[in-house]
């Protein structure tokens, strides 16, 4: 069975912004879906306040469509097959 705990990548502070930055890997029923999260704080603000608040704003961005994220899907997608190739040509 995979690990389905959500994951906190590269935790960075954007000191222009004030803001921890992270990509953040959440698990749904569609599969994995990655987010570019930023929660805004103070530089001193400890490690674990941090990663509930970029958790937190990943989560909130699932339901938010202009919200930069990716999807990994569980079943891969099958291209079409090519007709042409398919199709016997006459002799």
């Amino acid at each position: 069975m995979s690990d389905m705990t959500p994951r906190i990548h590269d935790v960075r502070y954007n000191a222009a912004e004030q803001c921890f930055e992270a990509l953040v890997t959440l698990h749904t029923p569609g599969g994995r879906v990655r987010v570019a999260s930023q929660f805004d704080a103070p530089m001193t603000t400890d490690f674990e306040a941090a990663s509930r608040g970029l958790l937190n704003s990943a989560l909130m961005a699932l339901s938010d469509r202009s919200a930069l994220k990716s999807r990994e899907l569980r079943k891969p997608i099958v291209p079409p097959r090519n007709r042409h190739r398919d199709m016997p040509h006459a002799a």
